[in-house]
């Protein structure tokens, strides 16, 4: 069933449409009905700011009790067993709430965490009511046990309780968020108790639960767990499924990882070259597209019918699904070669392009480094450049062991110019180390001082670079480039907001001590 839409959704879908083309006079668009009279003898405009004006002061001032109501106290707020942040810290996310700075504010609950304290208690209204839902899911520990206190109180303001202990008892009782939490604290004590823990709800449980528990196994995932969820390959509701899909090929001695390997076996070879001159002779991916996928394979995940949006015959899109969920290991130990020489053949194919986005999507389930540089590789090497290859290759550098983007990332920077260098720059969404952010800013140090263009898009890139590099070196540096940029530079603008961004993120640090 949909959710009616709010008294403000009703506001905003009139002021659009324009009082000329709907009629108000109908619309329950007041806090309450004896205030309709206000839009008497007066124009529809007039009438509409009215309405706004009288719902945002109705929500200023709260509820009115009934008449004789007996209300209910609400149980006493648990006492904070943690010391709470610096006042200059809070009073900071709350003027990056009220719009300074707001792209921060997730960093801003990282540092708070690292902190191990919390916000002072009456920071939290604010807090709940204006921080979005994303950010507020993953900040439990900074918020502390009166936020969930709060959340009880107000339906709107969700709170991703903290599980100290898992209990049963919790998991058999609590909300789906509740449950959810105590089944992934559960599984990153006990995996094979967590499992049992979804095995005896299963059958009663509705299917959105069914969904998130499947995805929660993903917490301390291992063989233990694949009978269960080759069960869930036949569950009704197909998000279930899909869930399941995305635990089994995360399993490579699976048999969900064998069967895919068959089906693959017979459609796919790789020339071997004999003979003297064979190693120097490029062998050639040979294919064979699929026929109709049986149950069998619709089970596991293969769809029969191509989304509309998808330009791709039917029969290499049933291939393309299968090499996305197939393992990245078994096409080089199949075919004995590295990730370079399979990739390099794929691009010669008839179905590079298709193929190409499938390694990827596999890669990323599995980010074994050298089939990330390859396919990296093999994105920057097609003829037609476009931001949605450059988006490719900075979801590839994402799914990296964090101990090694670094390293991807610097590789790829010799690759192209230095336009590409901050397009790609700008568009990897992961936090840089010192020695790339070093590499960042001594390109940037180089085309500060010889472009001499009054407009470039790379000097818009800064923005972006401010959010990820590494602060303490960025700090070091950019003080050095301001004094060697003229006044006079296109640059100079540009530099100095990276600098001020820089330096609001060094405080922000700062102040969390």
């Amino acid at each position: 069933m949909s959710t009616p839409p709010s008294a403000w959704d009703q506001l905003a879908s009139l002021a659009t449409l324009g009082t000329r083309r709907t009629s108000i006079e109908n619309q329950s668009i007041w806090p309450e009905a004896s205030l309709s009279s206000l839009s008497e003898a007066t124009s529809p405009e007039r009438t509409l700011l009215r309405a706004a004006s009288a719902r945002k002061l109705w929500d200023l001032a709260g509820a009115r009790t009934a008449p004789e109501a007996v209300v209910a106290a609400a149980p006493p707020a648990p006492a904070p067993n943690t010391s709470e942040l610096p006042e200059a810290a809070a009073m900071r996310l709350v003027r990056m709430i009220g719009g300074d700075r707001r792209e921060f504010i997730p960093e801003w609950f990282e540092h708070a965490r690292e902190s191990k304290r919390i916000l002072p208690p009456h920071f939290l209204p604010l807090v709940l009511e204006h921080v979005p839902p994303a950010v507020r899911a993953t900040a439990s520990s900074v918020l502390g046990p009166t936020a969930a206190w709060l959340a009880q109180l107000n339906s709107t303001w969700t709170v991703t309780p903290i599980v100290a202990e898992p209990s049963e008892q919790r998991w058999q009782e609590g909300t789906l968020e509740e449950r959810r939490a105590e089944l992934a604290a559960m599984r990153a004590r006990d995996p094979a108790r967590g499992r049992e823990w979804v095995v005896t709800t299963w059958e009663s449980d509705p299917p959105e639960a069914r969904e998130a528990f499947v995805r929660a196994l993903l917490i301390g995932l291992s063989d233990q767990d694949e009978a269960f969820l080759e069960s869930a390959l036949d569950d009704k509701r197909k998000a279930v499924r899909q869930a399941a899909i995305e635990c089994l090929v995360r399993l490579p001695q699976a048999t969900y990882a064998q069967r895919m390997r068959s089906r693959l076996e017979p459609l796919v070879a790789f020339e071997n070259k004999s003979g003297l001159l064979g190693k120097f002779i490029k062998r050639r991916l040979i294919i064979e597209l699929p026929t109709s996928p049986d149950k069998a394979a619709q089970r596991d995940g293969i769809d029969v019918k191509v989304p509309a949006q998808r330009k791709i015959g039917e029969r290499a899109y049933w291939l393309v699904q299968m090499v996305e969920l197939s393992q990245p290991v078994d096409w080089t130990a199949r075919f004995q070669c590295d990730p370079a020489t399979l990739i390099d053949a794929v691009m010669a194919t008839e179905y590079a392009g298709e193929l190409l986005d499938a390694f990827s999507e596999s890669a990323k389930r599995h980010p074994d480094p050298a089939w990330l540089h390859a396919l990296c590789d093999a994105w920057l090497s097609l003829k037609q450049e476009s931001y949605l290859n450059t988006q490719a290759v900075a979801q590839l550098v994402a799914a990296a062991p964090e101990d090694q983007r670094g390293a991807l990332i610097e590789a790829l920077l010799g690759r192209k110019d230095h336009n590409f260098a901050f397009t790609l720059l700008a568009s990897i969404d992961v936090p840089w180390t010192s020695s790339l952010t070093a590499k960042a800013l001594e390109l940037l140090s180089n085309r500060a001082r010889d472009e001499r263009q009054q407009w470039s898009h790379n000097r818009n890139a800064l923005s972006q670079w401010a959010l990820k590099c590494d602060v303490p070196t960025a700090a070091a540096r950019l003080p050095r480039i301001l004094e060697t940029t003229s006044t006079e530079s296109a640059w100079r603008n540009a530099l100095e907001e990276f600098n001020d961004l820089v330096e609001f993120r060094a405080a922000m640090k700062r102040e969390m001590v």
